[in-house]
């Protein structure tokens, strides 16, 4: 590498020095469906291009998710296939997998709750009860004697008191804040009539008083203010605005883990409670098997070294900013994240994508049908980082065509016949040493965009297939920048560059930052 200021800067060559390891999570997926495009847009592909981007750059990175087959909306749904929840939830675990395959998506370890995971979490909430941390409180839930149910989560419906957007009950997905059922404006039973009739009931459950720990809150997002995006800030700073409010961690329904505690007969613990020690217990798996040697119970204690880095759609971020938090916090000894990196909503041609209306995409026919690379570029160029962001797929396929597939075609046309291949100059040298560096913002934790990273691809992509007529070498140099910096975004296209053209330096795909860009 050159001296001076287009090496990277000093950020750039203490990351690359100094070796990082993370723990990544992406927000375990409903058992109750396929991945549709939205799911894909989110954390799942940012996780992944983030891994990449990581093992790239030097560093190590432990990708882990796996099926939520605990949330009320497998039951729904199931009902309403006319199937057993237990079955669902299998065969949408399979039918995940096989989307995050197809769009080459590698996630290290994608686990299902089974006999150990459900003990682990038991265990877990068995110690906290005995710590202490959890309390009893007298909560009211909507029943409906025509069926005998509590109505909470996705088993009821209304409006939220915060923002007044239709939601089901324990979290708006459109504002984020929580609330309880009993207070959700027109509440009714999900799939019900407007009218239909529901009384109050008063039921005693286990709860996580978030109050007690303010404090802790308070310095951990002055600490983590860097890493944080600007949505959960604003969130955070609306929450602490005024009392926080007590995490149910059970309720009173029959699908999920029994609650390890005397006294809460019939109830189960709630599935966002669940996630937290079940995030940990899969890492941990993940963690046994690709180091044997390594004591899995340690793998989120403080001194364990990885930086947990959590990737989730903005409305979990409840569950992730405070719920999951505190838990970390009545615990004592679980690593807290480095970050917490959400993304917005991808909308279809206007609307927000719903499985149960049918209104989606479903990632693994455009997936099959276009290819991996060509969905995750124009799902990177567009993503709903800050904002929500919408898909149509004839803007998909224009999309692709004038930013990706033409300007490849064209340069490719012009590097045919060109058979001796020059130096670059250093005009060449200084134009792809700036879309390293700026490649290379894009994949750092501190100011990670996959928008940054395509966009930056894109414009590259566009000079080069501008000039390549008259400057064949930039663009042959241009074109094998492009393989090593943008193959966390493009996996399969850039594998197929380096084939075609071959590369300078070190591959950083084995784990080093190659010696030119």
């Amino acid at each position: 590498m050159v001296d001076g200021p287009l090496r990277g800067g000093p950020m750039t060559a203490e990351r690359t020095k100094r070796p990082r390891s993370f723990l990544v999570t992406a927000t375990p997926p409903t058992t109750n469906g396929d991945l549709h495009l939205g799911h894909l847009s989110g954390p799942y592909l940012a996780a992944d291009v983030f891994c990449r981007a990581q093992r790239m750059l030097g560093h190590t990175a432990l990708y882990v998710t796996g099926g939520d087959d605990h949330q009320s909306y497998v039951v729904t749904t199931a009902r309403r296939l006319g199937v057993e929840p237990t079955e669902l939830a299998a065969r949408c675990n399979r039918d995940i997998r096989e989307t995050l395959r197809l769009a080459d998506i590698a996630v290290d370890a994608f686990t299902t709750p089974d006999q150990a995971y459900r003990a682990h979490v038991r265990d877990f909430f068995a110690q906290l009860h005995r710590a202490g941390r959890l309390a009893r409180r007298t909560w009211t839930f909507p029943y409906d004697p025509a069926t005998g149910h509590h109505l909470l989560e996705g088993f009821t419906t209304g409006y939220c008191p915060d923002c007044l957007a239709e939601t089901c009950g324990a979290i708006c997905e459109t504002c984020g804040h929580p609330n309880e059922p009993a207070t959700l404006l027109y509440q009714a039973p999900s799939g019900a009539a407007e009218q239909a009739a529901t009384e109050p009931r008063r039921t005693d459950i286990l709860v996580l008083p978030l109050e007690d720990y303010r404090d802790r809150f308070e310095a951990y997002y002055t600490r983590h203010r860097a890493t944080m995006r600007p949505h959960v800030l604003r969130f955070v700073e609306e929450m602490l605005a005024r009392p926080l409010p007590d995490f149910p961690v059970s309720y009173p329904v029959d699908w999920g883990i029994p609650v390890p505690v005397d006294g809460f007969p019939g109830q189960v613990l709630n599935v966002w409670a669940e996630m937290l020690p079940g995030l940990t217990h899969m890492a941990a798996t993940a963690r046994a098997g690709l180091a044997p040697g390594r004591p899995a119970p340690d793998l989120e204690a403080h001194n364990s070294g990885d930086e947990l880095v959590q990737f989730l759609g903005y409305d979990n971020t409840f569950y992730f900013a405070f719920a999951h938090l505190g838990l970390r916090f009545a615990h004592g000894s679980l690593t807290e994240p480095a970050a917490i990196i959400t993304n917005e909503f991808l909308h279809l041609e206007g609307a927000k994508f719903s499985t149960s209306r049918g209104h989606l995409i479903w990632a693994r026919e455009l997936v099959t049908k276009h290819g991996a690379d060509v969905v995750r570029f124009h799902l990177a160029l567009s993503n709903p980082e800050h904002q929500p962001a919408d898909f149509s797929e004839r803007d998909f396929l224009s999309t692709v065509d004038t930013r990706l597939q033409r300007p490849l075609a064209a340069l490719h046309t012009a590097l045919t016949a060109y058979d001796r291949p020059a130096p670059p100059d250093p005009t060449t040298t200084e134009v792809l040493y700036r879309y390293r560096d700026r490649m290379q913002r894009a994949y750092t934790l501190e100011t990670f965009s996959l928008r940054q990273a395509a966009e930056t691809t894109a414009h590259l992509l566009a000079l080069l297939a501008g000039r390549a007529t008259t400057d064949p070498a930039l663009a042959l140099h241009g074109l094998r920048a492009l393989a090593t910096w943008a193959a966390p975004l493009l996996p399969g296209l850039t594998d197929e560059l380096r084939e075609r053209y071959g590369t300078t330096g070190q591959d950083p795909g084995r784990g080093e930052v190659p010696a030119s860009w």
